[in-house]
C-alpha cells in the first residue's frame, strides 16, 4: 500500500538504548516520565521523544508535561503516525479545551453591554451608601441578564470608594428558611445569638459605619404575611438607620405584588433597576469577546455564533444559555474528531470548526426542532412558553388549587409536547422559561429548595391569557382537547 504521509514530514530515528548491568531491566520512557519531570536541558536523557523532536520546529510547540509526552510517544510507536500529525492532534485538543474554558458561565472578567445599569448602581453607591443616606435598590430581570455579575463587577471596581463601608453579601437560595436570614446576618455583623431580629435592629440603628446589605435571590425570603421581606425593606427607613439595601430577584414587580404595604409608605419604596434581556447583537458580542481572549475564533465559526445569538435572544436573551449552547457544540465537534482519530489512526488529524449545523443540533436538544429551524425573529412569544401557559391553565381548571408545583407542570408539558410532536425541554430549562414568564408578568413563582417543588400560578386572569399569547388557534385547540 502506498504511503499517505507527506515526504517533507520529519522521520523518526529510534535511538538505541545502551545496555545496563546484567540482570537489571532498563526503565521505560513512561516510567521515567512519571517519576521525574523533564527539564529542557535534560529532556533527551532517557527520552526517545526528545531525541526525535530535537532540532525540529515542532519541539518548541509540544507540551512538555510527562503525561502528554507519554501519550505522544504511544501514538507515535503504536499507531505509526508522523510527529507532525501527533503534535497537531495535541495542539487541537488544547485549543478545544481553552475555548470550552472561555465559554464557561462563571462570572466574566469584564462585563459588556450594561453601561446604563452599571452607572445606576454606581450612582446609588455614591449618593446613598458612601454619603451615609440609607435607602434601598431593587434589581430585577430574567435569568442570565447579568444582574449579579454586573453588581459584583461594580463592587469590585469600587472597593476604594467603599473602604469605610461594611458590606454583607448573602445568597438567599442557601437559607433553610426565610427566617434564617436574621441569625446569619447577625453572625456576619457580630451580633450575639438569641433574639437576632431585635438585636439586629438595635445594632443597625446605633452609631457605626454604613452597612451595605446585598441579598441575591431575594424572592427566597417569601414567607407568611411577607413579614421577613417587610422587615428588611423597612430597615433603611428606621430612625437613625445606617443600612443601605440592594435586593436582586427575577420578578419585575416583586415589591408591588408581594409588598403592597410599601406603597402606603412612599418613603419606603425602593428604587427600581430592571435588566432587560440581551439582544442578539449583545449576545454575539459576549461570545466573541470570550473567544478573543483565547484566540478561539478559529474553532467557533462567526456565523454559528450569530445563529445561536439570534435564536436565544428570541426566547430569553439569556447570556448563560448562549454560552452553554456554544460550549456544547464545541464538545460535539471535539468528540467527533476524537472518534475519527481512533477509527482511522493512519489518517492525518484535522481540526474541525464548529459551524451552524452543530449549533442547530444543540438548539434542537434544548428548545425543540421548531426552535432550531424557524427564524424566530417575528415571534414575540415563543412556542415553548405558550405551551407552558396552556398547561398551567388546564391544570388549574381541572384542580382546586391555583398553585401548581413545577414537577407536575413539567409532566403535563412533556405529555403535551409528545401529543403535538414538538420537542420539549427538561425540568431545569422549564424553570428558566417559567422565570422568564414571571418577568413578563404572566406567572408568579414561589421558589423552593428543590426546583421541582417550586410553586407556579397565573398572575393574570384566565380571560387575559388569550390576549397574552396572541394565538387563538393554538390556545383553542389545546384547551378543547384538554390535558393528554
Amino acid at each position: 500500500m502506498p504511503s499517505t504521509r507527506s515526504q517533507n514530514q520529519p522521520t523518526l530515528q529510534f535511538p538505541r538504548r545502551k545496555s545496563s548491568r546484567l540482570g537489571s531491566r532498563p526503565k521505560s520512557f513512561s516510567e521515567n516520565a512519571e517519576s521525574t519531570p523533564l527539564s529542557p536541558r535534560k529532556s533527551h536523557v532517557g527520552d526517545p521523544l526528545g531525541v526525535c523532536l530535537k532540532n525540529t520546529s515542532l519541539s518548541e510547540r509540544l507540551p512538555l508535561s510527562p503525561r502528554k509526552r507519554t501519550g505522544v510517544w504511544s501514538l507515535l510507536t503504536f499507531n505509526k503516525l508522523s510527529v507532525s500529525d501527533v503534535v497537531f492532534f495535541f495542539l487541537a485538543e488544547s485549543g478545544y479545551q481553552s475555548v470550552k474554558q472561555a465559554l464557561h458561565t462563571a462570572v466574566p472578567e469584564r462585563l459588556l453591554s450594561r453601561e446604563a445599569e452599571r452607572a445606576a448602581i454606581v450612582s446609588f453607591l455614591e449618593n446613598h451608601v458612601v454619603a451615609g443616606k440609607p435607602s434601598s435598590l431593587y434589581i430585577s430581570g430574567a435569568p442570565g441578564t447579568g444582574k449579579t455579575a454586573c453588581l459584583n463587577c461594580v463592587l469590585q471596581e469600587q472597593k476604594a470608594l467603599l473602604k469605610g463601608v461594611q458590606t454583607v453579601l448573602i445568597n438567599c437560595m442557601n437559607l433553610r428558611s426565610s427566617h434564617a436570614i436574621f441569625p446569619l446576618l447577625g453572625e456576619r455583623l457580630g451580633v450575639p445569638k438569641g433574639n437576632s431580629e431585635g438585636r439586629l435592629e438595635k445594632l443597625l440603628t446605633s452609631s457605626g459605619p454604613t452597612v451595605l446589605l446585598v441579598l441575591d435571590e431575594m424572592d427566597q425570603l417569601d414567607s407568611k404575611s411577607q413579614e421577613v421581606l417587610y422587615t428588611i425593606f423597612e430597615w433603611p427607613y428606621l430612625h437613625n438607620s445606617r443600612v443601605c439595601l440592594i435586593g436582586i430577584a427575577n420578578a419585575l414587580d416583586l415589591t408591588d405584588r408581594i409588598l403592597p404595604r410599601l406603597q402606603a409608605k412612599p418613603h419606603c419604596r425602593p428604587k427600581l433597576l430592571n435588566f432587560p434581556p440581551y439582544s442578539r447583537e449583545e449576545l454575539n458580542a459576549i461570545v466573541q469577546d470570550r473567544l478573543t481572549q483565547v484566540s478561539g475564533e478559529g474553532v467557533l465559526d462567526a456565523a454559528a455564533v450569530q445563529f445561536c445569538a439570534r435564536k436565544v435572544s428570541a426566547v430569553s436573551g439569556d447570556a448563560r444559555k448562549v454560552l452553554d449552547i456554544c460550549r456544547r457544540a464545541v464538545e460535539i465537534v471535539e468528540a467527533t474528531d476524537r472518534s475519527k482519530m481512533a477509527s482511522e489512526p493512519a489518517a492525518s488529524p484535522k481540526v474541525s470548526r464548529v459551524s451552524v449545523p452543530q449549533v442547530a443540533r444543540v438548539l434542537s436538544e434544548v428548545y425543540g426542532d421548531r426552535m432550531a429551524s424557524s427564524s424566530g425573529d417575528g415571534e414575540s412569544f415563543p412556542l415553548q412558553q405558550k405551551l407552558l401557559v396552556c398547561c398551567l391553565l388546564l391544570i388549574i381548571r381541572n384542580g382546586k388549587s391555583k398553585e401548581v408545583q413545577l414537577g407536575k407542570l413539567c409532566e403535563a408539558y412533556s405529555k403535551l409536547c409528545k401529543q403535538r410532536q414538538v420537542g420539549g425541554v427538561g425540568q431545569s430549562e422549564c424553570l428558566s422559561l417559567c422565570s422568564l414568564l414571571e418577568s413578563r408578568g404572566i406567572f408568579t413563582l414561589k421558589k423552593a429548595k428543590e426546583a421541582r417543588l417550586t410553586k407556579i400560578s397565573l398572575k393574570i386572569e384566565e380571560r387575559d391569557v388569550e390576549n397574552a399569547l396572541k394565538d387563538r388557534t393554538l390556545l383553542g385547540s389545546i384547551l378543547a382537547a384538554g390535558l393528554p
